[in-house]
């Protein structure tokens, strides 16, 4: 197991070559230190070019220059992938209220117990690390969820290429209106789609040739119960050219949206008809 990887950040010269050494003695990696936030900035950045940005950034709150601790930090959550750990001296309210924006992985109060610091630096490391992967299983669940939802768009713009361009007239009548109709259904009947969304199954039967409307009728009558119902016919019916023409009708009883439904089809077999009759 690699040892766990350190920077520090501490304006107090003695202090900082203290905790070097004494972090060194525990077997961590300390990969550098700076005296000021703008030298750290700058050293963890060719670190993590490097690849060898550090896991664990011990910072002094209070620090000499323009940018105190918490500022850095901030800046290096912007930027890196370290787990902040605080140095202070104090422990004022308005020093932690500050702080706690940066969502740190610890406090370490001065003179710094080093018992105290190696277990603070421990826990920092591991949730780190859970954090880590758990950031990127998030980010591969993204990108299967977004794999799943363009396969799912390519397959409804085929499924819905192919409805449309459908040679059976297709329907779903719920509640004695149409919920869904393709194109092929409103070319058969001689209307728009927006015409036959309008209708109800009494308008449909009245297209119908007056000996063929019961038979459509006693097709409308049937709902699902406890079985499947599944009944074909063929009717004669008049085009809006006032042609006959015959339409093999399947209607099928399904669930559409958690309620009963009837699907039918519609298919003009009127050239097979005249055929016959030749």
């Amino acid at each position: 197991m690699k040892p766990i990887s350190i920077y520090i950040v501490e304006d107090e010269l003695l202090i900082s070559a203290s905790l070097k050494s004494q972090l060194q003695q525990f077997g961590y990696e300390v990969r550098g230190s700076a005296m000021s936030g703008e030298i750290c900035l700058t050293e963890i950045a060719e670190l993590s070019q490097q690849g060898r940005e550090p896991e664990i950034v011990l910072m002094d709150i209070h620090l000499r220059g323009e940018m105190d601790g918490i500022e850095t930090a901030k800046r290096i959550n912007e930027n890196f992938n370290c787990a902040i750990i605080f140095l202070t001296g104090q422990s004022s309210k308005e020093v932690y209220e500050r702080s706690f924006k940066i969502k740190p992985f610890g406090y370490l109060l001065k003179p710094i117990d080093m018992e105290q610091t190696k277990m603070t630096v421990e826990i920092a490391s591991y949730q780190r690390n859970l954090e880590i992967e758990n950031n990127l299983y998030q980010k591969d669940l993204e990108t299967l969820l977004e794999k799943r939802s363009q396969e799912n768009k390519e397959l409804m713009i085929m499924y819905q290429s192919v409805v449309d361009n459908s040679l059976l007239g297709l329907t779903i009548m719920q509640d004695e209106r149409f919920v869904f109709v393709n194109n092929r259904t409103a070319a058969i009947f001689g209307t728009t789609i927006e015409e036959f969304h309008s209708f109800s199954m009494n308008d449909l039967i009245l297209l119908l040739h007056p000996d063929d409307q019961e038979k459509l009728r006693s097709i409308s009558r049937y709902r699902i119960h406890d079985e499947v119902i599944s009944q074909q016919s063929v009717v004669r019916l008049y085009a809006h050219d006032q042609k006959l023409k015959y339409i093999q009708t399947i209607a099928k009883a399904i669930q559409y949206k958690g309620k009963p439904a009837l699907h039918q089809t519609f298919m003009d077999i009127t050239d097979y008809y005249n055929s016959r009759t030749q």
